[in-house]
């Protein structure tokens, strides 16, 4: 079960957006209990738990229940990169979207693109590894960075109409929805994350077409996700051997380099040459399989708590909260 990440870039954002409001890396990185901003950094990605985390303390340093819409509204990162060039270079929405739906794992590896035609629209929705939803500011700031860019790109709602369906409940005032998606309509509640797009818009592109330009972006693509699924050997290996000691207790680094057949200062800099610090990893392991558990069986909470390492539940109970804002039961119920 590896890992769920994001690009670094995604990650880097929040950072951004709260610097441009006064708020250092130092204020962030205390609260989330890392040195620096790239802490748990591996080959440009970075972990999903660690990304939530960071949206919920930026929402605590701002008080803005809103934060995932915010800094996806500011469009940070910039609009560069492949799924920029596939965008403005493509023949027509049709196209550009078969191209982004086959490359979304470079932002997010845990989310597939589901399309799907209906007798009036395309739609997509969005399939997540594990049937494990990210937290509402994730998918929030997901929709909000793509709407606001595609808006940048004449992609806007005049252009190609949709509509745009969400699981989660509406957390923010009506005026910062109509700000961000204008005059499309947005659903909250629904049994899906998802959006239509109408299918007269489907021929629609931006004036700009150069085949060979959008030739040139899918072959970086194609080159960038093959790199993506070969990078993460190190990372998957401990975390299938963390899964299989932890019913056991909390396993140490050096009882998991035995079990890789190295000594413990070995694995220690391996990790150390990507960044991870191996009790972060740890905690992230132990999360992803808690809201694996959680989300996937009927396991009882006490036996959860248990299977991953914690001693008694007031401790799983205060870690599970800290880790999504949520204590286990209100997370399983959602």
């Amino acid at each position: 079960m590896p890992a769920p990440t994001v690009a670094f870039e995604l990650y880097d954002a929040i950072y951004q957006y709260l610097n441009q409001r006064n708020i250092t890396d130092e204020q962030l990185c205390g609260a989330l209990g890392i040195r620096s901003r790239r802490d748990g950094l591996l080959h440009g990605r970075i972990p999903l738990t660690l990304y939530e985390q960071a949206f919920l303390a930026a929402e605590t340093l701002t008080g803005d229940s809103a934060i995932g819409l915010r800094i996806g509204q500011a469009a940070l990162p910039s609009n560069d990169g492949v799924f920029y060039f596939l965008s403005i270079a493509g023949e027509d929405v049709r196209q550009i979207m078969a191209a982004i739906t086959r490359y979304f794992p470079l932002a997010y590896d845990f989310i597939n693109l589901e399309m799907a035609m209906q007798e009036d629209a395309l739609r997509i929705e969005l399939q997540y590894a594990h049937r494990r939803r990210p937290h509402r500011h994730v998918i929030e700031h997901l929709f909000a960075n793509w709407y606001t860019v595609a808006n940048q790109l004449t992609f806007d709602v005049k252009n190609v109409p949709r509509r745009l369906y969400l699981q989660h409940l509406q957390h923010c005032p009506d005026e910062l929805i109509t700000e961000i998606f204008q005059e499309t309509p947005v659903l909250f509640g629904q049994q899906a994350d998802r959006f239509d797009l109408n299918m007269e818009s489907l021929d629609y592109h931006t004036g700009h077409i150069n085949r060979r330009v959008f030739r040139m972006s899918e072959k970086r693509a194609e080159d960038l996700l093959l790199r993506l699924r070969a990078n993460d050997r190190i990372a998957r290996e401990i975390s299938t051997h963390v899964i299989a000691m932890l019913s056991d207790g909390l396993p140490t680094l050096e009882a998991v380099a035995r079990r890789m057949n190295c000594s413990g200062r070995t694995l220690q800099r391996r990790l150390a040459e990507r960044h991870l610090n191996y009790q972060m990893l740890l905690d992230h392991i132990r999360q992803d399989v808690a809201i694996e558990l959680l989300s996937t069986t009927a396991m009882p909470i006490t036996q959860i708590a248990e299977r991953i390492g914690f001693t008694d539940d007031s401790t799983f109970h205060r870690a599970f909260k800290r880790w999504t804002g949520e204590s286990p039961g209100s997370y399983r119920h959602q």
